[in-house]
C-alpha cells in the first residue's frame, strides 16, 4: 500500500520523467533546419552586394545581407563535382578521389548529409548539373531524396542541366510537403554555367556599348545570373511564407567562379586565377550577425564543420576545414594569416581516355593563398607564379624571384603540401560513364 511519502516521491519522479521527455521533444523540435542554396559558375564580382554596378542579384543580395558574408572566400578546386565532394566531406579533391567531373568520390568518405541523417535529419537535394548525377558523383550518400532528374530541357535542345524555374519549383514542392523536421535541404542552380543564354526579361543589352564578342558574353552571363536570382527569390519567399527562416541556418555559395576572357581564357578548371577561385559565400540564421561583411580569408572546406557545429554536432576529426561559428559569433578574432591550399585538374577529358584515368592523375596546378598573397605552380610546364592581389588584383605582374625570401618560404610550403599526396591519390571509378553521360558531359565541355 502506497503511503503519502511514497506517492509524493512517485509524483516527483513522474514529473521529472515527463519534464525530461518534454525537454527532449522540444530540443528535437528546436534543432535548426539547414539549407544550402548554391549556384554554379558564379563569380563573386558579378553580384551587387560585392560592388557590381548591374542589378543582377537583388534576391541573393537580400539573403546575404540577412547574415554574414565573406569578401575573401575561395573554392579549393574550380570544378563542380570535385568541388562539392570537397565541400560535403571537408577534404581535398585528391583525398576524396573525385578530381575531375565524371569521377565519383570514393564511398568511404562520410558526407555532411550522412552525418546529419545519422543525427535525425531529413535530407533532400534538388540538383541541376549533369556531373552531380548520383552515379557520377556519389554525392547522393546520406540523402533521403536526391533529385537529379534533368528530363526538362533547359532550353530547346539542351537538357544536361535543369532550368532555374524547375529547380525552384521542385524545392518549393518539397518544402510544401511538410518534411519532418529538422531537415537538411541542398538546392543547386546551374545558371550561369555555359552555354550562356540571354533570358527574356533579364537582358543587359546596352545599345551604347559596342557589341564585341566579349561584351555579348558578359551580357549573357549576367542575364543568366539575373534569371537564377529571380527564381532564388521565389524560393526565398516560400521559405519565409512557411516561417522556416526563423529556425534555419541558410548558406549561400558558388562552387567556383568563371574566367570571362581574363588571361585569354573563357571557362573554369584550367587555371587558378581569382575569377575562377573567388566565390560568394555567406551564412544567415538565428545567432548569425546581420548585414556583417567579413574580409578574413575562408574556404569552402569550412562549410561542413560550420554547419555541423551550428546543429550542435561534432565535426568529423579528419575534416580539413574550420568551424567558423566562434568567429561569426565574435568569440574568436578573425585572423588574416589563415593559409588555404587549392588544386585543379583537367576538367575536359578526351573520350578515348575516360577508361584510363583511374591511373594516378597529377594536378594541372597547385597553389596556396595567404590573404592577398598567392603562390601557384603549374605541373604541366613547371611554371611558378606569385601575385600580390592588393596591388595587382588582375594577376598580371608575376613577382617570382628565386632569391626572394617570401617566395622561398611559400613555394617550399606549397611543395611540401603537394608532396604529401603526390603519387598517393586514389581515384574513383570511371567505368560507370554511359554513352549518354559522355554525350551530356561533352555538351558541357567536360569531355573532348
Amino acid at each position: 500500500m502506497l503511503n503519502l511519502k511514497t506517492m509524493k516521491r512517485a509524483n516527483k519522479l513522474l514529473t521529472l520523467a515527463l519534464g525530461l521527455v518534454l525537454g527532449l521533444t522540444l530540443l528535437g523540435r528546436e534543432k535548426p533546419n539547414l539549407i544550402i542554396i548554391s549556384v554554379d559558375t558564379l563569380r563573386q564580382d558579378h553580384l551587387g552586394i560585392y560592388g557590381y554596378p548591374r542589378n543582377t542579384s537583388p534576391n541573393i543580395d537580400r539573403l546575404l545581407k540577412k547574415g554574414a558574408w565573406f569578401t575573401n572566400a575561395h573554392c579549393n578546386i574550380p570544378l563542380t563535382n570535385p568541388g562539392f565532394s570537397s565541400m560535403m566531406t571537408s577534404k581535398y579533391a585528391h583525398e576524396t578521389g573525385a578530381v575531375r567531373n565524371g569521377i565519383p568520390m570514393l564511398t568511404e568518405h562520410k558526407t555532411l548529409a550522412e552525418i546529419l541523417k545519422a543525427n535525425g535529419y531529413t535530407t533532400c537535394a534538388i540538383l541541376s548539373n549533369w556531373p552531380l548525377k548520383a552515379h557520377l558523383s556519389n554525392l547522393n550518400q546520406g540523402f533521403d531524396l536526391y533529385d537529379d532528374d534533368f528530363s526538362q530541357k533547359r532550353w530547346l535542345f539542351f537538357n544536361d542541366e535543369r532550368d532555374a524555374k524547375g529547380v525552384s519549383q521542385n524545392a518549393i514542392q518539397w518544402l510544401e510537403s511538410n518534411p519532418k523536421p529538422p531537415f537538411f535541404l541542398w538546392v543547386h542552380f546551374s545558371e550561369p554555367h555555359a552555354p550562356y543564354l540571354s533570358h527574356r526579361g533579364f537582358s543587359f543589352y546596352d545599345p551604347k556599348n559596342p557589341k564585341t564578342e566579349a561584351q555579348k558574353r558578359i551580357d549573357a552571363y549576367d542575364s543568366e545570373i539575373a534569371y537564377a536570382d529571380h527564381y532564388i527569390g521565389i524560393l526565398l519567399e516560400k521559405i519565409e511564407e512557411l516561417s522556416l527562416d526563423k529556425n534555419s541556418l541558410m548558406v549561400f555559395l558558388a562552387d567556383h567562379g568563371e574566367h570571362l576572357g581574363e588571361h585569354s581564357y573563357v571557362g573554369h578548371g584550367r587555371y587558378v586565377h581569382e575569377p575562377s577561385l573567388r566565390i560568394p559565400f555567406g551564412f544567415s540564421g538565428p545567432g548569425i550577425p546581420v548585414n556583417h561583411k567579413i574580409s578574413a580569408q575562408v574556404e569552402l572546406l569550412d562549410l561542413s564543420p560550420t554547419m555541423l557545429s551550428y546543429a550542435n554536432i561534432t565535426p568529423e576529426p579528419d575534416m580539413r576545414g574550420r568551424n567558423l561559428l566562434p568567429y561569426l559569433k565574435g568569440e574568436k578574432p578573425w585572423s588574416h594569416q589563415h593559409l588555404i591550399f587549392y588544386e585543379t585538374y583537367s576538367g575536359a577529358v578526351r573520350i578515348e581516355e575516360v577508361n584510363k584515368i583511374r591511373e594516378e592523375t597529377k594536378p594541372l596546378w597547385v597553389g596556396l593563398k595567404l590573404d592577398e598573397l598567392k603562390v601557384s605552380y603549374s605541373l604541366s610546364n613547371s611554371r611558378w607564379e606569385m601575385f600580390s592581389l592588393q596591388s595587382d588584383p588582375g594577376e598580371l605582374k608575376n613577382l617570382v624571384d628565386p632569391k626572394d625570401p617570401i617566395f622561398i618560404k611559400y613555394s617550399e610550403l606549397l611543395l611540401e603540401w603537394y608532396r604529401s599526396f603526390k603519387g598517393k591519390a586514389v581515384l574513383g571509378k570511371t567505368d560507370q560513364l554511359t554513352q549518354k553521360d559522355k554525350k551530356k558531359m561533352k555538351a558541357l565541355g567536360y569531355l573532348k
